[in-house]
């Protein structure tokens, strides 16, 4: 059976990608360590090792936990707001860094600097993306539906095209303009959205 498949398996990457989560909210990722990763797990790096092929491996699937476990957060919490802006606004906040020190945007602007220098990064991380543009997508036809939005100019590419929109927005806060608050990139963000889907908006017509 392969590695970490059984229950027994399942328990020690948990406590390994826990650890690697709580090492990066404590000391940033470019402090990050094998060896004490294994320690906070209770494990040798040997055990570690066993799960994983290396640091990056344990970052890559450390963000991958944690992308499903918000995953399943956000799709219990989007249907209880009503269809329209005040979905699409909880998506976006949901979305953006919740701190200067979000360990999982950390994570993803680690994961993007070495993208370009790996095929097989990019695709992990595309396939990470999936889940976000298809919560928007729906979002935003249950928005039409509702009456609340009119259809974008283009309803296909609008969830890749706002996703994109909304990581600029995060890396100019985390990178450039750490005085932005939450409130205001999301301001930023819904404007953006108001201008393909407001009824009446020019970019619309």
């Amino acid at each position: 059976m392969p590695r970490g498949r059984t229950a027994a398996g399942r328990r020690g990457r948990e406590r390994i990608l826990q650890a690697s989560i709580d090492l990066i909210t404590d000391v940033g990722i470019d402090r990050v360590r094998l060896a004490e990763i294994a320690r906070r797990a209770g494990m040798s790096s040997g055990q570690v090792m066993y799960y994983f092929d290396s640091k990056e491996h344990i970052l890559l699937e450390t963000l991958a936990w944690r992308e499903h476990q918000e995953t399943e957060q956000r799709r219990a919490a989007l249907p209880v707001v009503p269809a329209g802006w005040p979905r699409l606004e909880l998506f976006v906040d949901l979305y953006l860094p919740t701190s200067l020190t979000d360990p999982v945007w950390i994570m993803w602007m680690e994961a993007w600097a070495r993208a370009p220098h790996s095929n097989e990064v990019g695709v992990f991380l595309d396939k990470l993306m999936q889940p976000w543009r298809a919560d928007l997508a729906e979002i935003v036809e249950q928005g039409i539906a509702a009456g609340a939005f009119r259809p974008p100019p283009s309803v296909e590419s609008f969830p890749v095209r706002f996703c994109a929109t909304l990581d600029g927005l995060s890396v100019l806060r985390l990178r450039q303009m750490p005085d932005l608050s939450s409130s205001e990139l999301t301001e930023m963000a819904v404007r953006s959205a108001r201008a393909e889907l407001a009824p009446g908006s020019a970019a619309a017509a």
